[in-house]
């Protein structure tokens, strides 16, 4: 039996994480000065509020160690064998900080998950309905599982994503065309990557619906809507696509800060 620890970036609600014994770290975000805990200091609703009602720029933290140290522990007390699943070591430092954690522990393992948001809960729930079964097969599992998830998401903005340094290349090719919405992806790497630049965010849905019209999609695994402050252009994807969606979630502060508001995407695994 595994015990599962995850960070905040996968939006794992309270009540999954306790139905399924998963451990979830919150990562934290600093703004105006002060420090906020991803899930317990601010929720998305707040987060969202506070962003677009000043011109402050949000910064996000990598999980301390002590955080990976005391989740581990905490775990161990459960389980002999634990599996940490942080976001992207392409994306943050916490996946390092995690494994410089594990190394200190027997049967402790990190798993680059090379994803984060719903596809990274997408991993953790396939993860722990595994979690009975021996920690190199549920790797196996994960492994074969990954590559099947897909991420489309029309950003309204690229502002957040310039600000933050996620996403430099996709500025030099937009310029100041302050009309293009790009789509985008997490790729193989754990990456941000641009697919699509759209004249207006109508033609941004337009290119995620279709996308989606063409998949091979598995409903037997979740599918997830996903929307930034306001479910307005998330609203107008379901109408397009008329997808069977399992959740609609408000993209969690950590990785809304990259994002900005107004967002509008959707995650599915193919068969």
């Amino acid at each position: 039996m595994l015990t599962i620890i995850t960070d905040s970036s996968s939006n794992i609600t309270a009540e999954q994480a306790e139905r399924l014994g998963i451990i979830v770290m919150p990562l934290t975000i600093s703004f105006g000065g002060k420090e906020f805990r991803d899930g317990i200091d601010i929720d998305s609703d707040g987060f969202y509020k506070m962003l677009m009602s000043t011109k402050e720029f949000p910064h996000t933290s990598q999980l301390y160690e002590e955080q990976a140290e005391a989740a581990v522990r905490k775990a161990k007390t459960k389980t002999d064998e634990v599996l940490i699943m942080p976001i992207a070591s392409a994306l943050s430092g916490s996946f390092e900080r995690c494994e410089r954690v594990a190394k200190r522990y027997e049967g402790v393992y990190v798993y680059d998950t090379k994803c984060t948001s719903a596809m990274l809960a997408m991993l953790v729930l396939k993860a722990a309905q595994n979690a009975r079964k021996p920690m190199g097969e549920v790797i196996k599992i994960l492994d074969a599982f990954r590559p099947k998830i897909k991420l489309f998401a029309a950003l309204d903005t690229i502002e957040y994503l310039a600000k933050g340094g996620r996403l430099s290349k996709l500025s030099a090719l937009l310029g100041t065309a302050l009309k293009i919405k790009p789509v985008i992806t997490i790729d193989g790497g754990g990456k941000v990557a641009l697919v699509s630049k759209q004249f207006g965010m109508a033609k941004s849905i337009n290119y995620i619906a279709e996308r989606a019209a063409k998949a091979d999609i598995d409903y037997g695994e979740p599918v997830y809507l996903l929307y930034t402050a306001d479910d307005r252009n998330c609203s107008e994807l379901i109408r397009k696509t008329g997808i069977k969606f399992s959740e609609k979630c408000n993209i969690c502060p950590v990785i809304g800060t990259h994002i900005g508001p107004f967002a509008a995407g959707l995650v599915y695994a193919e068969r």
